[in-house]
């Protein structure tokens, strides 16, 4: 099971990208109180966007994206 549908992720991300935060640099800079700036974003939303940040951070885009995560050799769901 996913942590995340992708249709859920997509919204998501939708809404952090039409707020500006549409780059690494700027995603990687964004502060907690710039998710109150994001218009109409639910409490799941900035789950999403906190996870998502640390993706970029640990250059693991597609684990968070698929909800898999490898280790040891094999996939494992996070």
């Amino acid at each position: 099971m996913d942590k995340y549908g992708i249709m859920q992720i997509t919204k998501t991300l939708e809404k952090l990208f039409q707020a500006g935060f549409n780059t690494d640099k700027k995603i990687l800079s964004m502060k907690l109180e710039d998710l109150g700036k994001i218009p109409s974003l639910q409490a799941n939303e900035a789950l999403i966007i906190i996870d998502f940040k640390k993706a970029i951070k640990d250059k693991k885009i597609i684990a968070f994206l698929s909800g898999y995560e490898e280790r040891n050799d094999r996939n494992e769901q996070i």
